[in-house]
């Protein structure tokens, strides 16, 4: 079975994950009752099957597309994780899930040709409800694999803009207005997150969190950097230019814990690098991972490079994490999620 790799489905999922919501055949019940919130651990796919379709063709590609790592981590993690439920105990406490597929083997009529239907909001607010049909297993295992693509890159964003959507509840104003102001970037920025370091060329906003496992506190970071260039050549559109200056930027910006330390991109895995349409705009999206030179530290980063042809420069904004006592997967797409809210504006105008 080829699957398609994970950084083809992540290289346009804004624009998937909104043209197929888009064309999602209804709302569910949301027009006559008020939906509950949903339910489930970010990142988890609920597949509702009987056990003979989920022992055959079908579920062995649900398997093998959302078991597939997710790109560029430091240890393998899967792009989603896949909780296999029964139809029988399909029930109101699981309807809500946040993330279901329902896998269906009938001969029926709207069966003859195999589907992939996705819905918004079916059974609670917020939630990807989709359901594959199809008169044999294997027709319905073709169907799957066909529109895995599409499937995982609707996952893959909505799980991202679900944790923006819940700092847009309580955004940090003061660190959006100021970086507004600088950067003409409209951002969205946790309550909890705080300017770390300003320069002409470089800002930081920091974001330390603390977790509890085994019994100890565990700290996390969530970090994001904004810095410019003046645009003078394609040239700079490389993945070794946009590496070279984000090296260069965090070696004379961010210092480690320890003398000599600082923050590099770690070459030895290749970064996952995508050109695309952001806003209007020409950009280079970059996923790679990162590492303390002098010191033990590391995790993965996203970055964005946009190209603003107005003020001729090349606008980066980047988010890296940092969670050495726990999987980095929800960490890193709630980076992704913050970065990929940003909305270019440009910069303001002096007053007359």
């Amino acid at each position: 079975m080829q699957i398609p790799t994970p950084s083809k489905f992540f290289s346009a999922w804004l624009v998937v994950a909104l043209a197929l919501v888009s064309l999602s055949a209804c709302e569910g019940d949301g027009a006559r009752v008020a939906l509950p919130g949903k339910v489930g651990a970010a990142g988890e796919l609920v597949v509702v099957a009987t056990p003979e379709v989920w022992a055959g063709p079908a579920g062995d590609t649900i398997q093998a597309l959302m078991g597939q790592p997710y790109p560029v981590l430091p240890q393998y993690e899967p792009l989603m994780d896949v909780v296999h439920l029964e139809p029988a105990l399909f029930d109101r406490f699981w309807k809500p899930h946040r993330n279901i597929l329902v896998l269906e083997v009938a001969d029926r009529v709207d069966t003859q040709e195999p589907s992939l239907t996705f819905y918004r909001n079916k059974y609670s607010r917020g939630q990807i409800y989709m359901v594959a049909k199809a008169r044999t297993a294997e027709a319905l295992a073709e169907v799957l694999l066909s529109r895995g693509g599409e499937m995982v890159s609707l996952l893959h964003a909505e799980e991202a803009s679900r944790f923006s959507d819940i700092v847009a509840l309580s955004p940090n104003e003061v660190v959006a207005r100021d970086v507004l102001n600088k950067w003409g970037i409209q951002g969205l920025w946790p309550k909890d997150a705080r300017l770390a370091k300003q320069t002409e060329d470089f800002w930081w906003v920091d974001r330390q969190l603390t977790r509890l496992k085994g019994g100890d506190n565990h700290d996390i970071q969530q970090g994001f950097f904004i810095h410019s260039e003046p645009y003078v050549s394609t040239d700079q559109l490389s993945l070794d230019h946009v590496l070279d200056r984000r090296d260069a930027l965090t070696r004379k910006h961010v210092q480690g814990p320890t003398q000599g330390s600082y923050m590099a991109t770690e070459r030895r895995f290749f970064p996952a690098y995508e050109e695309m349409q952001f806003d209007g705009h020409f950009a280079l999206e970059v996923r790679g991972l990162w590492k303390m030179e002098n010191d033990f530290m590391g995790g993965p980063f996203y970055s964005l490079t946009i190209v603003d042809e107005a003020e001729g420069r090349l606008l980066t904004i980047e988010g890296y994490a940092y969670a050495p006592y726990f999987d980095k997967r929800p960490y890193i797409r709630e980076v992704e999620g913050l970065v990929r809210r940003s909305a270019f504006v440009g910069l303001p105008q002096p007053a007359p």
